[in-house]
């Protein structure tokens, strides 16, 4: 009787700890798939703990402002991109900017980004009371915190870089470099600034790229304007976009500016979701039917 219970429990052993491998290994694995996609999720947002490939902050008027630089890795330099981005968003985007930026330097063309200063609603902390301090050690918190809060301060007394001293220091850092030809993109509202600063820009820029740009406020300028233009946009995009792109058409056909042109991208929304290779080939096809026919190897 004992060999036979000694027999089943044999049999049971040798069936139910493979399941529990199987099932532990199981979970290891799926343990090891969530961190995996936790990485790869996280890998396309930055944070402070990633940080931005190719940064270059640039100094101005004393005062640090946040900018990307990624110098060309063709071998031949075709010129530099400065990208503006779009209201409410950052120089390291994942909608229009980031793959640009990131993926025209193999053609050629290096790229600057920088951060831009938009209006903003300031947003109100309220500050802990000394109570609150108490009760979670000591006063100690408390004066390190005023500390903090007054450093913060001095830097808010620190005049405001406006962003026509932004692109001006972004366009000497590229004089610095050797680099002529110089080509503006902005991505929605940034498309808007770029027409503005324009007329107060004090070094030319050879071309400009209106992507997803609504309605300008400075048709103006816009009109004086004869360098290539290309207006990109998607069928998907904002409302008012299409629109403001027929009637910048108009104005360019009154004024005489055979260099514009329009790009309509089917399926695209304003952050060309999903279609950011087709983005990237609309502005190095356009690029190089405008400066480099005479080139190869683009």
């Amino acid at each position: 009787m004992k060999s036979i219970k000694t027999f089943v429990f044999v049999l049971l052993t040798l069936f139910i700890l493979p399941l529990n491998i199987y099932a532990a290994d199981e979970d290891s694995t799926a343990e090891a798939e969530m961190t995996k996609t936790q990485i790869d999720k996280s890998s396309g947002i930055v944070s402070q703990s990633s940080p931005i490939k190719g940064y270059q902050p640039l100094t101005v008027a004393g005062q640090e402002i946040e900018a990307t630089y990624l110098e060309e890795t063709l071998g031949e330099r075709y010129g530099a991109i400065v990208f503006l981005h779009d209201h409410a968003r950052e120089l390291e985007d994942q909608g229009v900017v980031t793959p640009l930026r990131h993926q025209m330097p193999q053609y050629g063309w290096s790229t600057l980004t920088l951060a831009l200063n938009y209006p903003f609603e300031p947003a109100i902390l309220l500050s802990p009371t000394v109570e609150d301090a108490s009760e979670a050690g000591s006063a100690e918190p408390a004066t390190e915190e005023k500390e903090g809060d007054d450093e913060q301060q001095d830097k808010l007394l620190l005049p405001p870089i406006s962003n026509i001293q932004r692109l001006d220091a972004a366009i000497a850092f590229l004089r610095a470099k050797e680099i002529d030809r110089i080509i503006y993109v902005g991505h929605g509202t940034g498309g808007n600034l770029a027409v503005e600063l324009l007329d107060t820009e004090t070094t030319p820029i050879q071309a400009l790229i209106l992507v997803g740009t609504p309605k300008l406020k400075m048709n103006e300028v816009f009109k004086t304007f004869k360098h290539p233009i290309l207006d990109l946009y998607g069928d998907n995009d904002l409302d008012g976009v299409a629109e403001a792109v027929q009637q910048r058409k108009v104005i360019m056909k009154r004024t005489g500016n055979g260099q514009y042109a329009i790009r309509e991208i089917s399926g695209a929304d304003h952050f060309f979701t999903g279609l950011e290779t087709i983005l990237v080939n609309s502005l190095r096809g356009w690029l190089r039917s405008t400066f480099l026919n005479d080139k190869k190897n683009n």
